[in-house]
């Protein structure tokens, strides 16, 4: 028991130890002084929804209350819960989810880290798959992402780093601001309330760990610091703003319409379209009165039918289900019509256009082809987001703001763990979702090596290296010793097949000749090769000299004339125009 109770106290103090090793960390990251130098406020840009709008001006209250936006983050909540109740939505999340986890067909994983230091590159992915087990949980964490905008996970620290994710679900946690935007922590109420201020806020926090926080249920009012949750979010409607907004939040206005639509025809065929008896019932020459009576008792009549009562399993005489309220009963007097009985047909109701317009802008704001939502059409086997650039920017965004999150795990992993993570170069990757990036990449380097290869009799090979394919003059010194390392190594392997064929021709060589003989020829090739350094390292110099001779003369002629200043601004905005559009074309 004591061991136990000595155990229990060690891996206490030790989390409070990596408690505070993240907190001085952060205390003194580069981004918390740009936090500090702020003196505008952030507050939210999120509004609430109007109390009135064009439909209720002309009566129609209770439609507007159906159809009103509200901007409220728990309204939204309550939206995204309904719209993924709607068939198409809900595919719609499941392909946004499955093209932005596609595992990579190297590594058979959807996400893994990367870093020029193996050993961190190793530790990172094992925190990553064997005990975050992320493969298993990024699906969930991307499709929830998309549907809220917002996505909570309480980071688990230890001595062994991080050791696990609690997700919580996004409606029961918020965020905690000061009035300057500055993250305080977060708070988590499962009630649903959120009704606490700042101070109440820190009353809490300093609670923790106590006897009587410890026994309030979890979730129950419950404060995490800063850095013990990773919050992932969409912020790309409203810039800085609070919590994020899900992708299917665009189709919030049409999903109320379309679904009020069909409702509206659902009921519609329901009362209207079933077929009805008309019954002309002859009343002769009775009054009013007595005629009503009368056409009362046919229609008893009628209506009185030997049925089995499901309620009681036996033979009922009342009263015939089936057609008591529907048919009609009609009198006629003076024998002018007969009793008979008509059919009415009831209207069967064929105007879709609205239907087909209503669910084309749905459609639309869920940026899916109508063919991968089975509205006919011939569907291909690939991926939607190898078909269409315009979804693949979007699945792309989702994977930024994914990454982002389990890249702050690995730096809250690497400083638990006692490391700087300043002093290693990681980053978390996943699949490129479209095939068409890569083969427009592809073909825009391959057009430059075509282009280079024609202008290589004009210019010269450094130029091509910096003016061309953008290196700069560093990468292409290296560049051009690799290349001179490269062709020592084939002329030293070509020169000894030729000693080789000609002793095979009749020249004999002896075995203590044959190294002297190579010797020699490998000392004629560094020759040449010195020679060629000389030659390319010459070049370098004399055009870094010549740059900076002309950089001098046309720093002298902006000075002294400033309307030619003025027109080569404008002739380098020209170019710079021009430039734009030729990537845009070459991305396209």
């Amino acid at each position: 028991m004591a061991d136990e109770k000595k155990k229990k106290g060690l891996v206490e103090g030790f989390a409070s130890g990596a408690a505070s090793a993240v907190r001085g960390y952060f205390a003194r990251a580069p981004e918390q002084a740009a936090v500090d130098l702020r003196r505008g406020g952030t507050p939210s840009v999120e509004r609430a929804g109007l109390p009135y709008n064009l439909v209720s001006q002309f009566g129609y209250d209770t439609i507007a209350e159906h159809l009103r936006i509200d901007q409220d983050l728990q309204a939204r909540y309550s939206d995204y819960e309904e719209m993924d109740e709607y068939p198409e939505i809900t595919t719609a999340l499941d392909i946004y989810a499955d093209d932005a986890t596609m595992p990579n067909q190297d590594r058979e994983v959807s996400i893994w880290a990367k870093s020029d230091d193996s050993g961190v590159q190793k530790d990172l992915n094992e925190m990553l798959h064997k005990r975050l087990l992320v493969d298993d949980d990024v699906w969930g964490v991307t499709r929830t992402l998309c549907k809220y905008g917002n996505v909570m996970g309480e980071q688990l620290v230890t001595e062994q780093g991080l050791v696990g994710i609690n997700y919580i679900p996004p409606p029961t946690c918020r965020r905690v601001e000061d009035p300057r935007g500055n993250l305080l922590g977060f708070i988590q109420d499962v009630r649903g309330e959120f009704n606490l201020s700042i101070e109440d806020f820190y009353k809490l926090a300093d609670q923790r760990g106590q006897e009587g926080e410890r026994s309030r249920p979890p979730g129950e009012l419950t404060v995490f610091e800063d850095w013990e949750i990773i919050h992932w979010r969409l912020r790309g409607k409203h810039l800085r703003s609070v919590y994020g907004h899900g992708v299917i939040d665009p189709a919030r206005w049409i999903w109320k319409r379309l679904s009020l639509l069909e409702d509206a025809l659902l009921i519609y065929k329901l009362e209207r379209a079933p077929a009805r008896f008309a019954f002309y019932v002859d009343v002769g020459t009775l009054d009013a009165e007595r005629g009503l009576a009368h056409v009362n008792r046919v229609k008893n009549n009628f209506t009185r039918k030997r049925f089995v009562n499901p309620s009681t399993g036996k033979l009922d005489m009342r009263y015939n289900p089936l057609s008591h309220d529907e048919d009609i009963f009609i009198p006629v007097r003076d024998g002018k019509r007969s009793t008979e009985i008509d059919i009415l047909q009831g209207p069967d109701y064929t105007e879709t256009d609205s239907l087909e317009y209503h669910r084309d802008k749905l459609v639309s704001a869920l940026k899916i082809p109508k063919v991968y939502m089975g509205y006919g059409g011939e569907s291909t086997r690939s991926a939607l987001s190898s078909e269409d650039i315009r979804f693949a920017r979007t699945v792309m965004r989702i994977q930024k703001e994914i990454r982002g999150g389990y890249r702050k795990g690995c730096r809250i992993h690497l400083i638990a763990k006692g490391a700087n993570p300043d002093d290693y170069e990681y980053d978390v990757k996943m699949s490129v979702p479209s095939q068409i990036l890569e083969l427009a990449k592809v073909e825009v380097l391959s057009a430059t090596a075509d282009l280079a290869g024609r202008m290589g009799e004009y210019v010269s090979t450094r130029w091509l290296l910096v003016h061309l394919f953008k290196f700069t003059e560093d990468e292409a010194a290296t560049v051009m010793k690799e290349r001179q390392g490269e062709t020592l190594d084939k002329g030293r392997i070509d020169a000894q097949v030729q000693q080789l064929a000609v002793g095979q021709g009749g020249q004999q060589f002896a075995s203590e000749d044959l190294p002297g003989s190579t010797q020699l020829l490998e000392q004629r090739l560094s020759h040449i090769l010195r020679a060629q350094q000389i030659d390319w390292e010459r070049e370098f110099d004399s055009n870094r000299k010549a740059d900076r001779r002309l950089e001098t003369k046309l720093e002298g002629l902006m000075r002294s004339q400033p309307a030619t200043r003025k027109r080569l601004a404008r002739l380098e905005g020209f170019l710079g125009d021009i430039r734009h559009s030729l990537r845009q074309e070459a991305t396209s």
